[in-house]
């Protein structure tokens, strides 16, 4: 059997615990060369509505998130390798110099991380493993073609499921090539170049922090209440603001899944409560299924429909509604909250996005790409099937559903303590 290294590509999993690719990568038994790439399709890039894909908050908690990686690896003897650059290119450069027959990552959902999957296959040996879902295709009884299109029957399906997620075994041992040395050409990349001072933030990145959030949250009885909070506007553990971590995987929404699921035994009388955070987290697989389903379907203007959306592309209402600056104070306060923060509540992304696409009538994409740069927590999947659903292009049985912005405003913040905060 041959004993070359293994590439481990880390993506959207950067944690050693409950890492489902990774684990199979060790049990190989054979050296792992841990890598990230900085890829400049996302980085370095401007979309059409002329900004950043990846805004300054959401680089410094990659930058974060990484750096606690590499520290993690460093104590059990290996090291993150981290490029900057075409992730195709990069990973062709490291085959021919490591010679490694096998490359292993984490599978992902949207159009373009499997077209670089393709591109990589097609040169050699890429292993793809299902992670970062509560309920992995290969592990439910229906295929992701016929994937429910609406939450409820989805929920319903997959909770029926005979699988129960369950964290697994921690790596304790991670071997790594003796006497390997690199080529200076290859595009090595600091990620504390992302890293800028900052005010104090509850989001740092990585995986002792995002677990230390999850800890806190729980002990401070959060899920207890959440049924009641979870539509608040902000206040202590109204939400449990794990969604940075979750996102770019710090976290693993098994291991979270799993302390709910001890917590609700141990609190019965609680189950209401704290069931809607679970959902919260089908919610997340419910939307990948949609991407797995449905594709590119839901990065263009009509999302999931057949009629034309009725949007228009005007740039001047849409950079009001980007700045905050429409003259509605509920929503112009979540807008600079977001800019300012880098966070939104639940309830406030709800407003705004139906605000935009059904009130003013700017096309909802651009709307997904600017919280696609502000936003922390951004998850491709997440995202763009909440803001489809929002603006009637998703899986909403109500397309036209629309807010009463003054009656929101009573509702979520009736002494007006938001607004004169924020506006």
């Amino acid at each position: 059997m041959s004993n070359s290294p293994i590439i481990y590509w880390f993506r959207n999993d950067l944690r050693l615990n409950d890492n489902t690719a990774f684990l199979k990568a060790v049990e190989t038994a054979r050296p792992i060369i841990p890598v990230f790439i900085i890829d400049d399709l996302w980085y370095d890039s401007i979309n059409s509505s002329g900004f950043s894909r990846t805004g300054q908050k959401r680089k410094q908690f990659l930058a974060e998130s990484l750096l606690d990686l590499k520290k993690s690896l460093n104590r059990l003897g290996n090291t993150l390798h981290i490029f900057k650059g075409d992730t195709v290119s990069v990973i062709n450069e490291l085959r021919k110099i490591i010679r490694a027959e096998k490359i292993m990552a984490q599978r992902e959902f949207t159009w373009e991380e499997i077209e670089i999957e393709k591109k990589i296959s097609a040169h050699g040996s890429l292993d793809l493993i299902w992670g970062s879902m509560l309920y992995q295709p290969d592990q439910i009884d229906f295929p992701t073609e016929k994937s429910p299109f609406y939450f409820t029957r989805f929920k319903n399906k997959v909770t029926e499921q005979p699988f129960i997620p369950s964290p697994l075994p921690t790596v304790k041992n991670i071997p790594a090539p003796a006497d390997l040395v690199w080529p200076e050409t290859l595009p090595f990349f600091n990620p504390g170049q992302f890293i800028q001072q900052r005010k104090e933030t509850l989001f740092e990145g990585g995986e002792s922090k995002g677990r230390k959030r999850m800890n806190e949250y729980i002990t401070a009885g959060g899920p207890l209440h959440y049924s009641e909070t979870r539509n608040n506007l902000e206040g202590e553990n109204f939400s449990s603001k794990l969604g940075p971590w979750l996102a770019n995987g710090s976290l693993s929404p098994r291991m979270f899944f799993a302390e709910l699921m001890i917590l609700k035994e141990n609190n019965p009388e609680k189950a209401e409560n704290i069931n809607p955070l679970i959902q919260q987290l089908i919610w997340r697989d419910y939307f990948r299924y949609l991407f797995l389903r449905y594709g590119k379907k839901l990065f263009t203007v009509k999302g999931l429909r057949k009629t034309e959306p009725g949007m228009h592309n005007d740039l001047e209402t849409f950079e009001r509604w980007r700045k905050g600056k429409t003259g509605e104070p509920l929503i112009d306060s979540l807008m600079h909250e977001l800019e300012e923060t880098g966070f939104m509540s639940n309830r406030g992304r709800m407003l705004v996005s139906s605000y935009l696409c059904k009130d003013l009538k700017v096309n909802w994409q651009w709307g997904a790409a600017w919280f696609e740069s502000a936003l922390t927590d951004y998850d491709v999947c997440s995202n763009y099937g909440n803001w489809a659903y929002q603006s009637g292009r998703g899986t909403d049985s109500r397309v036209n559903r629309r807010f009463n912005l003054k009656t929101q405003a009573k509702k979520f913040d009736p002494k007006g303590e938001y607004v004169s905060k924020w506006l």
